[in-house]
Protein backbone atom coordinates (compact mmCIF):
# COMPACT_ATOMS: atom_id res chain seq x y z
CA UNK A 1 0.00 0.00 0.00
CA UNK A 2 1.71 3.34 -1.11
CA UNK A 3 2.44 5.55 2.12
CA UNK A 4 -0.03 8.82 2.37
CA UNK A 5 3.85 10.57 1.25
CA UNK A 6 3.52 9.26 -2.02
CA UNK A 7 0.08 9.74 -1.97
CA UNK A 8 0.07 13.40 -2.45
CA UNK A 9 2.18 13.40 -5.50
CA UNK A 10 0.22 10.65 -6.77
CA UNK A 11 -1.37 13.56 -9.51
CA UNK A 12 0.53 15.84 -11.90
CA UNK A 13 -1.39 19.33 -12.18
CA UNK A 14 -4.04 20.36 -14.15
CA UNK A 15 -6.77 22.24 -15.44
CA UNK A 16 -10.21 21.84 -14.13
CA UNK A 17 -12.78 20.49 -15.93
CA UNK A 18 -16.28 21.96 -16.62
CA UNK A 19 -19.26 20.29 -14.94
CA UNK A 20 -21.64 18.10 -16.53
CA UNK A 21 -25.59 18.74 -16.57
CA UNK A 22 -27.90 16.08 -15.34
CA UNK A 23 -31.13 15.45 -17.51
CA UNK A 24 -32.98 15.25 -14.62
CA UNK A 25 -31.06 18.01 -11.81
CA UNK A 26 -29.72 14.90 -10.00
CA UNK A 27 -25.83 14.36 -10.08
CA UNK A 28 -24.54 11.42 -11.06
CA UNK A 29 -23.20 9.14 -8.27
CA UNK A 30 -19.62 7.82 -7.95
CA UNK A 31 -17.96 5.63 -6.15
CA UNK A 32 -13.94 5.57 -4.55
CA UNK A 33 -13.20 2.66 -3.60
CA UNK A 34 -9.39 2.41 -1.65
CA UNK A 35 -8.32 1.80 1.80
CA UNK A 36 -6.02 4.62 2.16
CA UNK A 37 -8.04 7.71 3.33
CA UNK A 38 -5.55 9.67 1.50
CA UNK A 39 -5.90 8.67 -1.68
CA UNK A 40 -9.45 8.54 -1.31
CA UNK A 41 -9.63 12.65 -0.83
CA UNK A 42 -6.44 13.06 -3.18
CA UNK A 43 -9.04 11.47 -5.74
CA UNK A 44 -12.40 13.27 -4.32
CA UNK A 45 -10.41 16.63 -4.65
CA UNK A 46 -9.40 15.74 -8.30
CA UNK A 47 -13.08 15.23 -9.23
CA UNK A 48 -14.53 17.89 -6.84
CA UNK A 49 -15.36 20.51 -9.54
CA UNK A 50 -17.30 18.19 -11.56
CA UNK A 51 -20.88 18.48 -10.12
CA UNK A 52 -21.32 14.65 -8.96
CA UNK A 53 -22.60 12.36 -6.12
CA UNK A 54 -19.13 11.03 -4.78
CA UNK A 55 -19.08 8.21 -2.63
CA UNK A 56 -15.97 6.62 -0.89
CA UNK A 57 -15.60 2.93 0.65
CA UNK A 58 -12.71 1.91 2.33
CA UNK A 59 -13.32 -2.03 1.49
CA UNK A 60 -14.39 -3.89 -1.14
CA UNK A 61 -17.10 -5.15 1.68
CA UNK A 62 -18.19 -1.53 2.11
CA UNK A 63 -18.47 -1.10 -1.94
CA UNK A 64 -20.57 -3.45 -2.34
CA UNK A 65 -23.18 -2.31 0.37
CA UNK A 66 -23.01 0.73 -1.19
CA UNK A 67 -24.31 -1.08 -3.99
CA UNK A 68 -26.84 -2.27 -2.31
CA UNK A 69 -28.74 0.63 -1.73
CA UNK A 70 -27.76 2.55 -4.99
CA UNK A 71 -26.36 2.78 -8.79
CA UNK A 72 -23.45 4.08 -9.79
CA UNK A 73 -22.43 5.54 -13.07
CA UNK A 74 -18.65 4.56 -12.57
CA UNK A 75 -16.45 2.87 -9.78
CA UNK A 76 -12.85 3.82 -9.25
CA UNK A 77 -11.75 0.75 -7.54
CA UNK A 78 -8.15 0.23 -5.94
CA UNK A 79 -6.07 -3.02 -6.87
CA UNK A 80 -4.51 -3.61 -3.67
CA UNK A 81 -6.63 -3.93 -0.82
CA UNK A 82 -6.38 -6.42 2.09
CA UNK A 83 -8.79 -8.83 3.00
CA UNK A 84 -10.45 -8.42 -0.60
CA UNK A 85 -8.91 -7.07 -3.27
CA UNK A 86 -9.89 -4.84 -5.84
CA UNK A 87 -9.88 -8.15 -8.88
CA UNK A 88 -12.38 -9.69 -6.19
CA UNK A 89 -14.69 -7.14 -5.56
CA UNK A 90 -14.75 -6.33 -9.16
CA UNK A 91 -15.94 -10.03 -9.86
CA UNK A 92 -18.05 -9.74 -7.01
CA UNK A 93 -19.84 -6.54 -8.18
CA UNK A 94 -19.68 -7.77 -11.79
CA UNK A 95 -21.79 -11.07 -10.40
CA UNK A 96 -24.46 -8.99 -9.48
CA UNK A 97 -27.32 -8.65 -12.08
CA UNK A 98 -27.89 -5.13 -11.37
CA UNK A 99 -24.07 -4.09 -11.24
CA UNK A 100 -23.07 -6.50 -14.22
CA UNK A 101 -22.25 -3.59 -16.31
CA UNK A 102 -21.76 -0.76 -13.64
CA UNK A 103 -18.31 0.67 -15.49
CA UNK A 104 -14.98 -0.26 -13.07
CA UNK A 105 -11.79 1.78 -13.77
CA UNK A 106 -8.94 0.37 -11.65
CA UNK A 107 -6.66 2.37 -10.03
CA UNK A 108 -3.01 2.07 -8.46
CA UNK A 109 -0.26 3.61 -6.99
CA UNK A 110 2.17 0.76 -8.03
CA UNK A 111 3.18 -0.12 -11.48
CA UNK A 112 1.90 -3.97 -12.03
CA UNK A 113 3.18 -6.79 -14.53
CA UNK A 114 0.85 -7.00 -17.77
CA UNK A 115 -0.82 -10.15 -15.96
CA UNK A 116 -2.05 -8.24 -13.28
CA UNK A 117 -3.38 -5.99 -16.13
CA UNK A 118 -4.74 -8.49 -18.26
CA UNK A 119 -6.70 -10.22 -14.57
CA UNK A 120 -8.40 -6.39 -14.33
CA UNK A 121 -9.79 -6.30 -17.84
CA UNK A 122 -10.85 -10.05 -17.81
CA UNK A 123 -12.88 -9.08 -14.57
CA UNK A 124 -14.59 -6.54 -16.20
CA UNK A 125 -12.71 -3.21 -15.95
CA UNK A 126 -13.27 -0.59 -18.68
CA UNK A 127 -9.62 0.94 -17.58
CA UNK A 128 -6.69 0.79 -15.77
CA UNK A 129 -5.04 3.80 -14.45
CA UNK A 130 -1.27 3.90 -12.97
CA UNK A 131 0.41 6.54 -11.35
CA UNK A 132 1.19 9.30 -11.66
CA UNK A 133 -2.39 10.07 -12.45
CA UNK A 134 -3.26 13.42 -14.64
CA UNK A 135 -6.24 14.71 -13.36
CA UNK A 136 -7.61 16.17 -16.60
CA UNK A 137 -7.13 12.52 -18.07
CA UNK A 138 -8.68 11.04 -14.90
CA UNK A 139 -11.67 13.54 -15.41
CA UNK A 140 -11.88 12.75 -18.96
CA UNK A 141 -12.14 8.92 -18.54
CA UNK A 142 -14.90 9.44 -15.69
CA UNK A 143 -16.65 11.74 -17.86
CA UNK A 144 -17.39 9.17 -20.64
CA UNK A 145 -19.05 7.16 -17.98
CA UNK A 146 -20.66 9.88 -16.63
CA UNK A 147 -22.24 11.00 -19.93
CA UNK A 148 -23.47 7.35 -20.66
CA UNK A 149 -25.09 7.42 -17.45
CA UNK A 150 -26.76 10.38 -18.21
CA UNK A 151 -27.67 9.07 -21.68
CA UNK A 152 -29.37 6.21 -20.24
CA UNK A 153 -31.29 8.32 -17.67
CA UNK A 154 -32.39 10.57 -20.25
CA UNK A 155 -33.71 7.68 -22.39
CA UNK A 156 -35.30 6.16 -19.21
CA UNK A 157 -37.40 9.52 -18.57
CA UNK A 158 -38.03 9.69 -22.37
CA UNK A 159 -39.54 5.82 -22.02
CA UNK A 160 -41.12 7.26 -18.93
CA UNK A 161 -42.90 9.44 -20.96
CA UNK A 162 -43.78 8.22 -23.60
CA UNK A 163 -45.52 5.26 -21.12
CA UNK A 164 -47.15 8.25 -19.67
CA UNK A 165 -48.36 9.63 -22.88
CA UNK A 166 -49.77 6.47 -24.03
CA UNK A 167 -51.45 5.56 -21.15
CA UNK A 168 -52.97 9.23 -21.40
CA UNK A 169 -54.13 8.55 -25.01
CA UNK A 170 -55.35 4.85 -23.85
CA UNK A 171 -57.41 6.71 -21.31
CA UNK A 172 -58.58 9.48 -23.62
CA UNK A 173 -59.43 6.77 -26.30
CA UNK A 174 -61.33 4.98 -23.74
CA UNK A 175 -63.33 8.67 -22.63
CA UNK A 176 -64.58 8.82 -26.36
CA UNK A 177 -64.98 5.79 -26.85
CA UNK A 178 -67.38 5.87 -23.96
CA UNK A 179 -68.89 8.81 -25.01
CA UNK A 180 -69.32 7.17 -28.74
CA UNK A 181 -71.28 4.32 -26.85
CA UNK A 182 -73.37 6.21 -24.22
CA UNK A 183 -74.38 8.33 -27.70
CA UNK A 184 -75.29 5.36 -29.62
CA UNK A 185 -77.53 4.21 -26.36
CA UNK A 186 -79.28 7.72 -26.13
CA UNK A 187 -79.64 7.79 -29.82
CA UNK A 188 -81.10 4.18 -30.06
CA UNK A 189 -83.24 5.07 -27.19
CA UNK A 190 -84.73 8.00 -29.00
CA UNK A 191 -85.18 6.14 -31.79
CA UNK A 192 -86.74 3.02 -30.17
CA UNK A 193 -89.43 5.60 -27.71
CA UNK A 194 -89.82 8.20 -30.75
CA UNK A 195 -90.02 6.79 -34.35
CA UNK A 196 -90.26 3.10 -33.58
CA UNK A 197 -93.59 4.00 -31.59
CA UNK A 198 -94.53 6.31 -33.52
CA UNK A 199 -94.69 3.65 -37.00
CA UNK A 200 -96.20 1.45 -34.48
CA UNK A 201 -98.89 3.36 -33.52
CA UNK A 202 -99.54 4.28 -37.15
CA UNK A 203 -99.28 0.63 -38.26
CA UNK A 204 -102.09 -0.20 -35.59
CA UNK A 205 -104.41 2.87 -36.92
CA UNK A 206 -103.94 1.64 -40.50
CA UNK A 207 -104.24 -1.88 -39.73
CA UNK A 208 -107.99 -0.97 -37.91
CA UNK A 209 -108.95 1.21 -41.20
CA UNK A 210 -107.58 -1.98 -43.42
CA UNK A 211 -110.07 -4.04 -42.08
CA UNK A 212 -112.97 -2.09 -41.25
CA UNK A 213 -112.79 -0.83 -45.13
CA UNK A 214 -113.75 -4.02 -47.13
CA UNK A 215 -116.54 -2.31 -49.09
CA UNK A 216 -114.15 0.57 -50.50
CA UNK A 217 -113.05 0.15 -53.82
CA UNK A 218 -110.42 -2.93 -54.71
CA UNK A 219 -107.59 -0.44 -55.41
CA UNK A 220 -108.17 1.57 -52.55
CA UNK A 221 -107.98 -1.66 -50.35
CA UNK A 222 -104.71 -2.79 -52.20
CA UNK A 223 -103.39 0.76 -51.18
CA UNK A 224 -104.26 0.49 -47.69
CA UNK A 225 -102.69 -3.26 -47.54
CA UNK A 226 -99.13 -1.54 -49.95
CA UNK A 227 -98.88 1.32 -47.24
CA UNK A 228 -99.09 -1.57 -44.27
CA UNK A 229 -96.58 -3.43 -46.11
CA UNK A 230 -94.39 -0.08 -46.28
CA UNK A 231 -94.59 0.48 -42.29
CA UNK A 232 -93.78 -3.17 -41.72
CA UNK A 233 -90.26 -2.44 -43.69
CA UNK A 234 -89.64 1.14 -42.12
CA UNK A 235 -90.01 -0.45 -39.07
CA UNK A 236 -87.87 -3.66 -39.53
CA UNK A 237 -85.42 -1.06 -40.45
CA UNK A 238 -86.03 0.76 -37.15
CA UNK A 239 -85.27 -1.84 -35.30
CA UNK A 240 -82.22 -2.57 -37.41
CA UNK A 241 -80.93 0.63 -36.97
CA UNK A 242 -81.80 0.57 -33.36
CA UNK A 243 -79.71 -3.10 -32.74
CA UNK A 244 -76.86 -1.72 -35.05
CA UNK A 245 -76.52 1.15 -32.68
CA UNK A 246 -77.39 -0.80 -29.44
CA UNK A 247 -78.83 -4.16 -28.98
CA UNK A 248 -81.59 -4.15 -26.54
CA UNK A 249 -80.32 -7.45 -25.33
CA UNK A 250 -76.91 -6.08 -24.69
CA UNK A 251 -78.43 -4.50 -21.58
CA UNK A 252 -79.31 -8.06 -20.26
CA UNK A 253 -75.75 -8.95 -19.98
CA UNK A 254 -72.44 -10.44 -22.61
CA UNK A 255 -74.19 -13.75 -22.71
CA UNK A 256 -77.77 -13.08 -23.98
CA UNK A 257 -76.20 -10.42 -26.38
CA UNK A 258 -73.24 -13.07 -27.43
CA UNK A 259 -76.09 -15.91 -28.30
CA UNK A 260 -78.20 -13.49 -29.43
CA UNK A 261 -75.56 -12.09 -32.37
CA UNK A 262 -74.59 -15.98 -33.24
CA UNK A 263 -78.24 -16.66 -33.85
CA UNK A 264 -78.79 -13.43 -35.93
CA UNK A 265 -75.89 -14.70 -37.88
CA UNK A 266 -77.07 -18.42 -38.38
CA UNK A 267 -80.09 -16.98 -39.71
CA UNK A 268 -78.94 -14.20 -42.00
CA UNK A 269 -75.59 -16.32 -43.50
CA UNK A 270 -76.28 -19.96 -43.03
CA UNK A 271 -73.04 -20.50 -41.25
CA UNK A 272 -72.79 -22.85 -38.81
CA UNK A 273 -72.01 -21.26 -35.20
CA UNK A 274 -70.89 -22.52 -31.92
CA UNK A 275 -69.54 -21.34 -28.53
CA UNK A 276 -67.73 -22.46 -26.08
CA UNK A 277 -67.55 -20.86 -22.19
CA UNK A 278 -68.44 -21.37 -18.87
CA UNK A 279 -71.25 -19.68 -17.19
CA UNK A 280 -69.23 -18.03 -14.68
CA UNK A 281 -66.77 -16.64 -17.15
CA UNK A 282 -69.56 -14.05 -18.76
CA UNK A 283 -70.13 -12.84 -14.90
CA UNK A 284 -66.00 -12.51 -13.83
CA UNK A 285 -66.38 -9.11 -12.80
CA UNK A 286 -67.20 -7.62 -16.27
CA UNK A 287 -68.28 -4.35 -16.32
CA UNK A 288 -70.35 -2.94 -18.90
CA UNK A 289 -67.20 -0.81 -20.72
CA UNK A 290 -65.34 -4.39 -21.57
CA UNK A 291 -68.39 -6.83 -22.22
CA UNK A 292 -69.63 -3.78 -25.12
CA UNK A 293 -66.11 -3.84 -26.85
CA UNK A 294 -66.24 -7.51 -26.58
CA UNK A 295 -69.66 -7.55 -28.32
CA UNK A 296 -68.48 -4.72 -30.66
CA UNK A 297 -65.56 -7.19 -31.56
CA UNK A 298 -67.47 -10.21 -31.61
CA UNK A 299 -69.78 -8.50 -34.33
CA UNK A 300 -67.15 -6.58 -36.41
CA UNK A 301 -65.97 -10.01 -36.68
CA UNK A 302 -68.45 -12.02 -37.73
CA UNK A 303 -69.37 -9.27 -39.97
CA UNK A 304 -65.66 -9.89 -41.35
CA UNK A 305 -66.17 -13.47 -42.27
CA UNK A 306 -69.18 -12.47 -44.17
CA UNK A 307 -68.00 -10.63 -46.56
CA UNK A 308 -64.36 -12.07 -46.97
CA UNK A 309 -64.02 -15.24 -45.39
CA UNK A 310 -65.74 -18.01 -47.21
CA UNK A 311 -66.36 -19.87 -44.15
CA UNK A 312 -68.91 -22.65 -43.66
CA UNK A 313 -68.14 -22.70 -39.51
CA UNK A 314 -68.00 -20.03 -36.95
CA UNK A 315 -66.13 -21.25 -33.45
CA UNK A 316 -66.36 -18.97 -30.34
CA UNK A 317 -64.37 -19.34 -27.42
CA UNK A 318 -64.63 -17.10 -23.97
CA UNK A 319 -62.33 -17.89 -21.14
CA UNK A 320 -60.91 -17.05 -18.42
CA UNK A 321 -56.50 -16.82 -17.64
CA UNK A 322 -55.52 -15.52 -14.56
CA UNK A 323 -56.88 -11.76 -14.65
CA UNK A 324 -57.49 -11.75 -18.48
CA UNK A 325 -60.81 -12.69 -20.17
CA UNK A 326 -60.13 -14.14 -23.56
CA UNK A 327 -62.27 -14.36 -26.68
CA UNK A 328 -60.92 -16.22 -29.54
CA UNK A 329 -63.07 -16.29 -32.58
CA UNK A 330 -62.38 -19.04 -34.91
CA UNK A 331 -63.26 -19.44 -38.26
CA UNK A 332 -62.44 -22.51 -41.26
CA UNK A 333 -62.53 -20.05 -44.14
CA UNK A 334 -59.52 -18.82 -46.85
CA UNK A 335 -57.29 -17.02 -44.32
CA UNK A 336 -54.90 -14.13 -45.04
CA UNK A 337 -51.90 -13.99 -47.27
CA UNK A 338 -50.11 -11.49 -44.82
CA UNK A 339 -51.74 -10.49 -41.80
CA UNK A 340 -49.07 -7.90 -40.66
CA UNK A 341 -49.59 -6.03 -44.27
CA UNK A 342 -53.86 -6.23 -43.56
CA UNK A 343 -54.82 -3.07 -42.31
CA UNK A 344 -58.27 -2.85 -42.94
CA UNK A 345 -60.47 -0.14 -41.10
CA UNK A 346 -62.43 -3.23 -39.17
CA UNK A 347 -59.46 -4.63 -38.10
CA UNK A 348 -57.49 -1.12 -36.75
CA UNK A 349 -60.98 -0.44 -34.76
CA UNK A 350 -60.87 -3.54 -32.97
CA UNK A 351 -57.16 -2.80 -32.61
CA UNK A 352 -57.97 0.43 -30.71
CA UNK A 353 -60.68 -0.51 -28.88
CA UNK A 354 -58.36 -3.73 -27.27
CA UNK A 355 -55.81 -0.71 -26.70
CA UNK A 356 -58.01 1.39 -24.56
CA UNK A 357 -58.36 -1.00 -22.26
CA UNK A 358 -54.93 -2.29 -21.65
CA UNK A 359 -55.44 -5.33 -23.34
CA UNK A 360 -53.80 -7.76 -25.95
CA UNK A 361 -55.23 -8.52 -29.61
CA UNK A 362 -53.34 -11.43 -31.83
CA UNK A 363 -54.46 -12.33 -35.34
CA UNK A 364 -53.21 -16.09 -36.18
CA UNK A 365 -54.02 -17.04 -40.05
CA UNK A 366 -53.14 -19.23 -42.93
CA UNK A 367 -54.00 -19.19 -46.53
CA UNK A 368 -56.39 -21.78 -46.99
CA UNK A 369 -56.59 -23.12 -43.42
CA UNK A 370 -59.01 -20.19 -41.66
CA UNK A 371 -58.64 -17.04 -38.97
CA UNK A 372 -58.13 -17.49 -35.62
CA UNK A 373 -58.83 -13.88 -34.05
CA UNK A 374 -57.32 -13.62 -30.30
CA UNK A 375 -58.52 -10.78 -27.77
CA UNK A 376 -57.36 -10.95 -24.18
CA UNK A 377 -58.88 -8.01 -21.91
CA UNK A 378 -57.69 -7.38 -18.34
CA UNK A 379 -60.44 -7.46 -15.78
CA UNK A 380 -58.67 -5.37 -13.32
Amino acid sequence: MATQRQDVHLFKQGIPSGQLAPPDGVPAPVLLVDDNPAKLAALATVIDDMGLDVATATSGCEALRLLLQRDFAVILLDVKMPEMDGFETAALIHGRPKSAHTPIIFVTAEASTDSESIRGYTSGAVDYIFSPIVPEVLRAKIRVFVDLFYLQRTLTLQAEELQKSKRLLRELASYQEQIKEEERKRIAREIHDQLGQSLLALRIDISMLYESTSTVPPELNKKMGDVLNHIDTAIRSVRGIINDLRPPVLDLGLQAAIEWQLEEFRQRTGIVCSIRAKEEDFHCDLDDKRATTLFRILQESLSNITRHAQATRVDIELYRVGRQLRLQIKDNGVGMKDVKKTSSFGLVGMKERVSTLGGEFNIDSVPGRGTILTIAIPLD
